[in-house]
């Protein structure tokens, strides 16, 4: 069989009690799987169990329940398997043990190989659903409702549990929101694309971005316009270098004065307590301002290493899921002929042997090593970007500080130059107009050397302003492709979950007159509630009928659109609940078996009942024996 990722199975469940005595222990298998007993046996407790190992939030235990400790179930993630264990309790949020391994696997490693996860993700460590997203391949919730989508929402949509409300789409919960459903459906569906969501919100910047740097480039523009400035740059370069020029003019002249003086220079300044004082003030600020420059130089390269570093990380997280991928592609094809003379080979002896050299073949553990290597590549990438949030903090410091320890230099150096101009000099007139002249030509040149720079900014933020409008304008179309993309799988998924709806309830027998003519079905997640025909006002066995069947049409569509992200599992205690008559809860068993039974995809559907069809009892879908009031689902004696 063909099998579609996200993919979501259980292997074996294994309840211990609190003693350490094995209380339930059962296998599941591909398909559908029944728990048949009678009321009062244990089943909806074997499905909360399901439902609290895998990752739901349960604390309505029954006295049953509470006298067990560890549950273990083995799980198969898409293609490789993974033991997970809780232990009971009745307060929530409680944390998940995982073994990337089978159960047999993880009884002999004892406590080696276990990673503990927390319920929710903290600061320094991920949650198990962090864990498990990665592990199924979903993509990184965004945003508002991130830190809100578990294990225990998505778990919401694949458990059909009987303690909600009859018309409640999804489980019921005191204190929920419209957005975190929406965001459960989107992801389910397969239209949430973490990558719009990216595309959006750079979008946004972009576009602050780019008004900002407008108003810059107008700002300074007009300031150009209001001043009778030079606006060529080559212009203004000349008219430095003939400044230069000429303040070497002088310099020469002076120097040769002073040798035919030929007097020693005067030693006042030196002499003078405040000049002393400010020259090593400033040369204190300065060597500050030096060492200031060296840390912003060097945070710079860290951050340019670091970032190169979390690109290596990712590049090597998507080249080990590519290498997944691969395993899981290569692993169904089968050889039917020899390579080498193409001559047909015979059957092997079971699947664990070579269908080449009929050799026994080895233990596969490099995928479960691969998903080791996985959640570890994950916590470093989580933590460099932490250090490189907190490097770029001390960058934006040390940056924020330059510019007040840089004017503090500057206004040393006029004290200074203030200072000196105050020492009485035996300079003549002429030396001093040369001085002046000097003074005056360096002035223009810092004046001219803004201009210039004024002009480079200018010209910067002309290019920034067309890099931006590319990039918005690339951004459009991308977010705009994928919104149609996203219309385009949501349409298809609606019309699919309608169509197995509609059969599920045509399949009736005829006790509710609207589901034989019924053609339109509706699904509101902002509201948690569903329709037929714009009503759901139907005898509460009807809407039970109704709500299983549409929750059901959701589970089959996953196995006819690859693009679901629907695990392809799904768990229901409801089938009899509200007065379901025996031949109306066997009616829709035979549907779900038939439909089950058509589909080429793996896919695994576990449902409780009390009133089993015949043609099922017994069968090989069964999982266990009948449960009785004497023979209940739990053994805790």
């Amino acid at each position: 069989m063909t099998q579609y990722n996200p993919f979501l199975k259980i292997n074996r469940l294994v309840i211990f009690t609190k003693n350490g005595q094995i209380a339930y222990d059962e296998p599941f298998h591909d398909g559908v799987n029944i728990i048949r007993g009678n009321n009062g046996a244990g089943k909806s407790t074997i499905g909360n169990f399901i439902f609290y190992v895998l990752g739901g939030d349960f604390k309505k235990w029954t006295t049953a329940g509470l006298d067990c400790g560890d549950v273990y179930a083995e799980v198969q993630i898409n293609s490789e398997p993974i033991t997970i264990k809780r232990t009971v309790s009745s307060a929530g949020n409680q944390p998940m043990s995982i073994f990337w391994g089978t159960y047999e696997e993880a009884k002999v490693a004892g406590n080696e190989g276990w990673q503990i996860f927390p319920y929710r993700r903290t600061e320094n460590k991920k949650s198990f659903s962090n864990a498990l997203f990665l592990s199924l391949g979903f993509p990184e919730l965004r945003g508002d409702v991130d830190s809100n989508i578990t294990m225990h929402q998505v778990l919401r949509m694949l458990y059909i549990d009987q303690k909600s409300l009859t018309l409640d789409l999804l489980m019921t919960e005191s204190f929920d929101s419209s957005i975190t459903r929406k965001t459960i459906a989107d992801l389910m569906f397969g239209v949430y694309d973490d990558s719009l969501y990216s595309d959006k919100i750079q979008l946004r910047e972009s576009e602050k971005d780019i008004e900002i740097k407008k108003k810059q480039f107008e700002g300074i523009e007009q300031i150009f316009k209001a001043t009778d400035n030079e606006l060529n740059s080559n212009v203004i370069n000349v008219l430095i270098e003939e400044n230069n020029r000429q303040v070497i003019s002088i310099n020469e002249y002076l120097k040769l004065k002073e040798q035919q003086e030929n007097k020693p220079p005067s030693e006042n300044e030196e002499k003078d307590l405040k000049t002393v004082t400010l020259k090593a003030e400033l040369l204190t600020t300065k060597r500050r301002l030096s060492l200031l420059q060296n840390q912003i130089n060097e945070f710079e390269f860290e951050l340019m290493d670091s970032h190169d570093f979390i690109l290596s990380l990712e590049k090597r997280a998507i080249s080990l899921s590519d290498s997944l991928l691969t395993r899981e592609t290569f692993i169904d094809i089968k050889m039917n002929h020899c390579p080498n003379c193409l001559s047909p080979l015979d059957a092997t002896i079971d699947e664990n042997h070579c269908e080449l050299c009929r050799q026994q073949l080895p233990e596969d553990k490099g995928s479960s090593q691969i998903k080791r290597m996985q959640q570890e590549i994950d916590n470093q990438i989580r933590e460099s970007k932490k250090l490189f949030l907190e490097k770029e903090h001390k960058l934006l410091e040390f940056k924020s500080s330059y510019p007040t320890i840089e004017k503090k230099a500057r206004a040393l150096q006029r004290e200074l130059n203030e200072a000196l101009a105050t020492v009485k000099t035996d300079r003549n007139q002429e030396l001093d107009e040369l001085l002046i002249k000097k003074g005056e030509l360096s002035s223009k040149n810092d004046y001219l050397i803004k201009q210039l720079k004024a002009l480079e900014q200018i010209e910067v933020i002309k290019k920034e302003l067309a890099g931006l409008k590319l990039k918005i304008d690339s951004l459009k179309g991308r977010i705009n492709s994928k919104e149609k993309e996203q219309k385009k799988r949501l349409e298809s998924a609606f019309q699919l979950i309608q169509s197995y709806s509609l059969r599920i309830l045509h399949s009736d027998l005829g006790r509710q007159r609207e589901f034989t003519t019924g053609t339109n079905i509706t699904l509101d997640f902002e509201k948690n509630t569903f329709a037929l025909d714009g009503e759901n006002n139907f005898s509460e066995s009807s809407n039970v009928y109704l709500k299983n069947s549409v929750r059901f049409a959701i589970f089959f569509a996953s196995l006819d659109k690859a693009f679901f992200r629907f695990p392809r599992f799904i768990i229901c205690d409801n089938i009899e609940d509200k007065g379901m008559q025996p031949d109306r809860s066997q009616s829709f068993q035979k549907e779900l078996v038939a439909i089950s039974s058509e589909s080429e995809i793996k896919h695994q559907i576990i449902i409780t009942t009390s009133m089993i069809s015949p043609n099922l009892n017994n069968s090989e879908l069964c999982v266990g024996k009948f449960h009785t009031e004497t023979n209940k689902t739990l053994k805790l004696q």
